[in-house]
Parts: C-alpha cells; structure tokens; sequence
C-alpha cells in the first residue's frame, strides 16, 4: 500500500497535493537547499494555506502599464526559523488565467510573503482590485522550510 487514500479529496489543478503526497509517500521530507543553511531534518515542516476567497486583501498597484494588484500573505502560523521555499497560485472564480505574477515570491521572510499580478493583455490598463474581489481572487500556496 502507498499510504494514500484514493477518497483523498484533491484539489483540481492541484501542484500543492501533488507535493504533498510526494512527501506522504516517500514517508520523509528532505531539502536539499534553500534561502538559508539548513537545519536537522527532523526540523522540517510542509506547510499551507489559502488566503481566501472572501479575505483576500489586494491592493492596487499602478506603476505597471497593464494596470496590477498586489496582496501580502501571512504565513506566520507555520512557525518557520529560517526563510522557507514557497510556491504559489492564483486561484478564484473567473478570469485569472490572463494575468500573471501568481508565482513570482517577492520579499519572503519567516512570517510572509508579497504577490504582484499584472494585468497582462487580458486587463490592459484595467486590473484593479475590484475585479480580484469580484472573481475570488485568493493566492494558495505551499511552504517547507525549517522550525528549529
């Protein structure tokens, strides 16, 4: 037996249960690198989350020609010592597959990190957060990094 469970409900499009049950069956979780040095293995932790459809704080942003928002995600409850590696994604209702920056990671820390989604030809010059919080526009992403 792999260990999985067949009625484990994953997420459509889902990179981030991909990565889990890669750690859920290989039964141990290594980092060969990142931002910082490494700690113990047995001081490394998968973590994520959402920001929420309904929660999500986005902010415009207008120093870009398409127009853009961007949205600062908490991660602080991981409890991460050392700068993890993040992976992230634009999920929502509509109309996000013309915009880009969903997986660009800017200004990560232990505690958070910021996400900026242009327009791109979908919104020329229109991307504003209106349209983010119309769609359900949330960022969902997946950490591993160090606790000790």
């Amino acid at each position: 037996s792999s260990g999985i469970n067949a009625e484990w409900p994953l997420r459509p499009g889902g990179m981030f249960s991909l990565l889990l049950m890669l750690g859920v069956v290989g039964g141990d979780l290594l980092i060969l690198n990142g931002e910082e040095e490494n700690s113990t293995s047995n001081c490394a932790r998968v973590c994520t989350g959402t920001t929420g459809r309904d929660s999500t704080v986005w902010t415009d942003y207008p120093y870009t020609a398409e127009g853009g928002i961007y949205t600062h995600v908490d991660i602080s409850g991981c409890g991460f010592v050392k700068i993890p590696t993040i992976t992230s994604a634009l999920e929502g209702t509509s109309s996000h597959w013309g915009t880009s920056g969903s997986s660009e990671v800017y200004s990560a820390t232990t505690t958070g990190f910021k996400i900026y989604i242009a327009g791109g030809q979908f919104y020329v010059n229109s991307l504003h957060k209106e349209q983010a919080i119309e769609y359900g526009w949330n960022v969902d992403w997946i950490a591993i990094g160090f606790t000790c």
